[in-house]
């Protein structure tokens, strides 16, 4: 059954043409109203009992893993993805002269706790991307063949930031697991839309912080963490973290040993019942939509816009090649993007500029009176003049 358009759920004016998830995704209101119920408990601290510290989470984290299909007991919940990507940084031996595996352009979350490991002697290996026709098909072959015996890690996006560009994780895992090296996913993006196949992929580590793709919240995300780091060593020693922490009473007996699971990496914030409850709220929409069926509603819509852009004399991507929901647009020559971004804002038409494309991003709120807007924003002449 397709999904209907779930515009009713948001706080979106008639008039505003929202095509801007992927810089952040507007809150459907049950995630809102969750948000405002977790607010209401810290307003009466006496209602919040110890096992508050504990049992949201945990519901929370069961939900995550399966939205992965993955056991929770791999799930760990930290505050971005750059917290979950800097604890991996940290347990990964990086070897003096060795390389690390990353995407141009991609995003700084993914990059700079990497590009800290230099000092340590790593080298950054950078796949830059490919001009023209079947972008995405060259980007993937140009990954997987810079991925060798000198490689200790490849840290990359499930679709890149700036246009949606999708890459075949499965591939990339089985050719990090031919050569030894570590690998890390960013599927802020995509999570909940694009689908991720554990199994098939065997991440080490695939992180996603869910205020873009998941429309949740900022400040609380999560990652699944593989055996690789059980043992490893976490960025924060929150006594949240610690065997037997459920029992207040005895918290100054001290304990060496970690929670189980990758509990290890969680963060204190995950007592915040507000973000908890958000994520919660999120994660419980999504399994009612169905992740299939958000895709193929992203799907549809893009495809609709792809096709008034490339009417309008835009590059634009081709089928299989970007995410379901994200895609880089490409004007003609001589286009001023700045300008043009500026022009579209002010018709109320939102999109972002990355780079030297134009990315567009709908989701389930999105319908045919969006994409008639957009269709007519672009194909203004004096914007491209």
């Amino acid at each position: 059954m397709t999904l209907p358009c779930q515009r009713h759920l948001f706080e979106i004016p008639r008039d505003v043409c929202y095509l801007n998830s992927a810089y952040m995704g507007p809150m459907p209101r049950p995630v809102r109203d969750a948000g405002a119920a977790g607010l209401l408990r810290k307003a009466m601290p006496w209602q919040i009992h110890a096992e508050d510290f504990f049992e949201p989470a945990e519901a929370l984290r069961r939900l995550i893993g399966e939205l992965l299909a993955a056991s929770p007991e791999r799930i760990a919940l930290v505050p971005n993805a750059a917290n979950a990507i800097a604890a991996v940084a940290k347990n990964v031996p990086v070897r003096s002269g060795r390389q690390i595996v990353v995407l141009a352009e991609q995003f700084p979350s993914n990059m700079y706790s990497w590009l800290a490991l230099t000092g340590r002697g790593a080298r950054i290996k950078v796949v830059e991307a490919p001009a023209g026709a079947q972008r995405g098909r060259r980007w993937n072959e140009r990954l997987l063949a810079a991925i060798g015996p000198d490689t200790d890690a490849v840290a990359i996006e499930a679709a890149h930031w700036t246009d949606g560009t999708l890459f075949d994780l499965a591939s990339v895992g089985r050719r990090c697991r031919e050569v030894g090296a570590w690998f890390v996913v960013d599927a802020t993006q995509t999570i909940g839309i694009e689908p991720i196949d554990i199994g098939a992929v065997q991440p080490d580590a695939l992180v996603a912080h869910p205020y873009k793709s998941l429309l949740a919240s900022y400040g609380l995300g999560f990652a699944y963490f593989s055996d690789r780091l059980a043992e490893g060593s976490p960025l924060e020693e929150s006594w949240l973290m610690r065997r037997g922490s459920e029992d207040f009473s005895r918290l100054v007996d001290y304990q060496e040993a970690y929670a189980p699971g990758m509990r290890r990496y969680d963060s204190s914030t995950r007592v915040n019942l507000a973000l908890v409850g958000m994520l919660s709220a999120a994660l419980q929409l999504f399994r009612e939509w169905q992740p299939p069926r958000v895709r193929a509603y992203c799907l549809e819509v893009s495809r609709r816009l792809i096709a008034c852009a490339q009417r309008a004399g835009y590059e634009a991507p081709e089928d299989g090649e970007h995410a379901a929901h994200i895609f880089g647009i490409r004007p003609p020559k001589g286009t001023d993007l700045q300008a043009l971004r500026r022009a579209l804002q002010d018709g109320h038409v939102h999109v972002s500029v990355r780079g030297d494309a134009l990315r567009v991003s709908p989701h389930v709120y999105n319908d045919q009176l969006d994409i008639d807007r957009f269709a007519d924003a672009i194909g203004r002449p004096a914007i491209g003049s």
